[in-house]
């Protein structure tokens, strides 16, 4: 935006451009403009929130000839005082209150972003200003007891009324696209926006609507008629509660609109009622509509917050892992450089050993190799790191489920599983470890069937469903089994013991589920995890606050 009203050089010609639009505009819509309905209000507050400052001038002077034009002819009807006061261009009256709106009250708080507070504190305080330009010429003309008359509270009510409607309902427009749309590829968003929900809902069901009240209404009776004007707000807070500001700003120029034609427009206190209660219908939709719209978007910044705070605690749990997998690595060579030490003292001191002494040395020596080996494979197995998750699956679960005497089957089915990023990777064999752990601990299986799956919806998201079933003898199928430590499927694969709360708690960190389903002699964990690493990171352009309408 331009930093004050000024011309510069370069601009004459958009100055020129913007001056001459605005009068054809002004000229084009004044014939449908009338105290009851003051649309050229609405224009004028519009141009004045959405255009830089740099080019008010030309507004005013867009506004000045054909407004001086107009009311020249009142000259004798009025006076020559009343004539210069309503000759002053009105949006030249309501520049200060627009830009301490927009630069001190902060009206727009960031690009895309609009106070509704303050939108409708200038809205009010914009039209309470033309309302006292426009009976202050009345109040000094010719004759002073007619003036009295027109200077009515019936007529000060309707007047503020029509330019504070008109002021709301023809801003909500511009404003929407001021928001939603951005810089380049409006054919592509136009689009996308006559496809959105909001569209399709206020083209099918809220246009019609209107229609269909409207119609009836101009063949009802008086009492009846009211009501059904008052109903053509429903479709308007229908809308608002299921889409926000953006639904009351879609559909309410259009209910006002249908209310003002199908109203007189004469100074009766009727219609100055009815005016009253469509200023109060739309301010009250705005703000209910901008108050959903700011919770709405107040849940969906803390629901990235929580998308944030599992992606960091993804990281944590990927980073720990890779440091399980470096502890093996270096066990292993600590395994293998002690192997070969003890082989050559072997080696130096077999001589000086009998034989029986020299076995219990191998022996002991053959064990410490071995325990090393176990603890950097519980770690992190060595057929994980040289041939990838499915043999870990298929060779180091099922080494150790062989070893405390249970059959084993494992089943990979499904495509895009290698594409799934690492820490999914580490994520599935981690739980498929304290699956198996849990059910081979808390029953007496006889048979441990591992299934997994992977898919890819039409999106690109991606998912995995990890499928632990055992089985055994119904009568003695939920009785724990008593083992020693190094019989232990946890001991054998590292696992931590988890119960099955436990695992459904690190389960949500992938944005996944658990469930459990028990019967006479069987026993399965299904669980599903989805990849979340598509997802952007959140940016908090502003704080967290209750009290504010701000909406975008």
């Amino acid at each position: 935006m331009g930093k004050g009203i000024r011309f510069r050089g370069r601009d004459w010609s958009v100055q020129l451009a913007i001056a001459l639009g605005y009068a054809l505009a002004y000229c084009a819509i004044r014939p449908f403009s009338d105290a009851h309905w003051s649309l050229t209000s609405g224009l004028r507050f519009a141009c004045l929130l959405l255009i830089p400052y740099r080019y008010w001038a030309a507004l005013a002077i867009g506004e000045a000839v054909p407004l001086l034009y107009s009311i020249i002819q009142y000259a004798g009807i009025f006076g020559t005082a009343t004539v210069a006061i309503w000759s002053l261009p009105p949006i030249m009256t309501a520049m200060p209150v627009a830009w301490f709106c927009r630069s001190k009250l902060g009206l727009f708080p960031a690009k895309r972003i609009v106070d509704v507070k303050v939108l409708l504190t200038c809205a009010l305080a914009v039209s309470l200003l033309w309302t006292g330009v426009t009976y202050a010429g009345l109040y000094v003309e010719i004759e002073p007891q007619r003036a009295l008359d027109h200077i009515s509270p019936v007529m000060v009510a309707g007047l503020l009324a029509g330019n504070y409607v008109a002021i709301l309902t023809m801003v909500t427009w511009p404003l929407l696209l001021k928001l939603g749309f951005k810089d380049g590829h409006w054919k592509r968003q136009l689009i996308a926006a006559a496809a959105s929900p909001l569209s399709k809902d206020t083209i099918v069901v809220a246009l019609p609507s209107l229609a269909a009240i409207s119609i009836i209404s101009t063949f009802a009776m008086a009492p009846i008629n009211a009501m059904l004007q008052m109903s053509l707000f429903l479709p308007v807070a229908w809308l608002a509660v299921k889409y926000g500001w953006r639904g009351v700003a879609a559909c309410a120029p259009v209910a006002v609109a249908c209310v003002c034609l199908l109203t007189r427009s004469v100074p009766d206190f009727a219609v100055i009622q009815a005016q009253g209660f469509l200023a109060f219908a739309v301010t009250c939709l705005f703000i209910m509509g901008a108050r959903i719209a700011s919770q709405l978007h107040v849940a969906e910044r803390e629901r990235e917050a929580v998308k944030a705070a599992m992606r960091v605690a993804q990281q944590c749990v990927h980073q720990a892992d890779m440091r399980l997998r470096s502890t093996s690595q270096s066990l292993e060579l600590v395994s293998g450089s002690m192997s070969i030490i003890q082989g050559r003292v072997v080696e130096r001191v077999k001589m000086f050993l009998p034989d029986s002494d020299r076995q219990i040395l191998l022996r002991q020596a053959s064990i410490t190799q071995n325990s090393l080996y176990r603890i950097a494979e519980s770690l992190h197995p060595s057929a994980w790191r040289e041939r990838g998750l499915p043999a870990a699956l298929r060779e180091t679960i099922g080494r150790a489920v062989d070893e405390i005497g249970v059959t084993y089957a494992c089943q990979i089915h499904g495509r895009g599983l290698s594409q799934l990023p690492m820490p999914i990777h580490q994520a599935i064999y981690r739980f498929a470890v304290e699956g198996v752990s849990f059910v081979s601990a808390k029953r007496r299986c006889q048979h441990i069937g591992l299934t997994l799956r992977g898919g890819r919806r039409a999106n690109g998201h991606r998912w995995a469903v990890l499928r632990i079933a055992a089985s055994g003898d119904p009568l003695t199928f939920d009785t724990p089994v008593a083992v020693n430590g190094h019989q232990s499927i946890a001991a054998l694969l590292g696992a931590q013991g988890m119960n099955v709360e436990a695992i459904k708690d690190q389960v949500a960190l992938y944005g996944g589920t658990l469930h459990v389903k028990q019967a006479d002699g069987t026993f399965t964990l299904t669980i599903l995890v989805h990849d979340l690493s598509h997802l952007s990171s959140i940016e908090h352009t502003h704080p967290l606050g209750a009290a504010r309408l701000w909406v975008h």
